[in-house]
């Protein structure tokens, strides 16, 4: 009789504490937790507010982008002195992309979106703060963010059946949640990613959208199971990258990164990474959209627009 009373107690106590765990299983993925926020606090001391006021000094002060400087990148032939100023101009460009410095050079939508988590983590959303919080991602964080918001911001999504144009592809972002940089400690589907909460009509959208295909996540990604690529060819040049946006089953959150490699290379977590061998070069051929200005302070930079 002990030992049933004992077995019985075990087992109910065995459920008491298998039930907190069911439910976290079902709850929206860390969404809730805010991560950047910790962050944000570190970023409002003093000193880091000193150094990106410098920064802000120099956005406030910068000269208007010389009209020849706003280049493209044109499909039409060029000449040899053309063709030698493009190629330094995109070489610029990649290099920039791998290790994006400065927080006024991004695209206004791109800083919209880091000021929404200051906004969300109680901060008061003055650029120098912005700029600071920007300053201490590190450098898999920075090329993270900067190269998949500006893939998402220059990715049309286009109605499959009408053609109609229904945005790019940063207005199916809410706001940030969190970036994932490198973390070696953890699988290739944990790196690289930026986490997301979508508009409430994302998921539709991209169920009508051409140019990308719909399936399920059943390996990697479980957290967000219905996922959405952008089509690829390889060794199509312009078409190797693409983005995959990864979402979870209610529509509301995603995790979204750039794929830029086929096969066995896929499964790595240089897939997405940005800094990684040939990655930033098939990042430009299919998103070769930049501008250049010039700051007073005579250093000639990218910056997105």
């Amino acid at each position: 009789m002990f030992v049933f009373v004992l077995c019985l107690f075990a087992f109910l106590a065995t459920a008491s504490l298998a039930q907190p765990a069911e439910r976290d299983s079902s709850t929206e993925p860390r969404a809730a937790e805010q991560p950047l926020c910790g962050l944000i606090r570190s970023a409002a001391s003093a000193l880091q507010l000193e150094e990106a006021s410098a920064l802000l000094q120099e956005e406030e002060t910068a000269g208007e982008a010389s009209p020849e400087d706003q280049l493209g990148i044109p499909s039409e032939e060029l000449s040899p002195a053309e063709r030698s100023r493009l190629r330094a101009n995109r070489q610029l460009f990649e290099s920039s992309l791998v290790n994006w410095l400065f927080f006024e050079d991004l695209a206004p939508k791109q800083r919209t979106m880091l000021r929404g988590v200051l906004a969300r983590c109680g901060a008061t959303g003055t650029t120098s703060l912005a700029a600071s919080v920007f300053g201490q991602f590190n450098a898999s964080q920075r090329a993270t963010f900067v190269g998949t918001t500006h893939a998402l911001l220059n990715t049309v999504i286009v109605d499959r059946q009408s053609g109609e144009e229904l945005g790019n592809a940063l207005q199916l972002v809410e706001e940030l949640v969190d970036i994932w940089g490198e973390n070696n400690v953890l699988p290739s589907d944990k790196q690289f990613q930026l986490i997301v909460r979508l508009t409430p009509d994302a998921a539709q959208k991209l169920e009508r959208a051409a140019h990308f295909e719909q399936g399920e996540n059943h390996i990697f990604h479980k957290e967000y199971p219905i996922s959405f690529r952008q089509f690829r060819r390889i060794g199509l040049r312009g078409q190797e990258a693409g983005l995959h946006i990864c979402m979870t089953r209610d529509g509301r959150f995603a995790q979204i990164h750039i794929d830029y490699r086929f096969g066995l290379l896929h499964l790595l977590p240089t897939n997405s990474d940005l800094r990684a061998n040939g990655n930033h070069e098939r990042h430009v051929d299919r998103w070769p959209v930049f501008d250049f200005a010039v700051k007073r302070v005579q250093v000639r930079r990218i910056v997105l627009h």
